[in-house]
């Protein structure tokens, strides 16, 4: 991807999906990470469709690969049951650590699956910006 990247000369952002301290494909962060680093292209990096919980550790990791801006981008915690077909809801929603994401880096914070308007308008709010329409 990051070939086809250059080609193009377009800047992008480049999100890994991440569990337990490696990417969904099994690498390891710093070396994912890494990667992001060393193209010119990508002017921003980070995380989306994750749990919250894995979204500290791996900014951690990749503002140690990158001086680049950081994103993160997490499922709301629900849990998907591919048995099922289900999502299973993390019951009262718990608060995201936004401060501590802003702290290793993260400028760009959202939110993925299952995160609907409203926690992203009460994101704006407890963090601040702009409103876009």
């Amino acid at each position: 991807m990051l070939t086809v990247l250059a080609e193009t000369g377009a800047p992008a952002w480049l999100s890994y999906t991440v569990a337990g301290g490696r990417t969904r494909s099994g690498a390891a962060l710093p070396e994912a990470f890494a990667l992001a680093a060393r193209s010119p292209q990508v002017i921003a990096v980070g995380v989306n469709c994750c749990a919250p919980a894995d979204v500290l550790p791996a900014l951690a990791s990749a503002a140690t690969a990158t001086a680049k801006p950081l994103l993160a981008y997490p499922n709301d915690g629900s849990v998907w049951e591919a048995a099922t077909q289900t999502w299973h809801a993390p019951g009262t929603p718990t608060p995201w650590p936004t401060e501590a994401w802003h702290g290793t880096g993260a400028r760009l914070i959202g939110g993925c699956c299952r995160t609907g308007p409203d926690r992203i308008a009460a994101l704006r709010r407890k963090i601040g910006g702009s409103e876009r329409r």
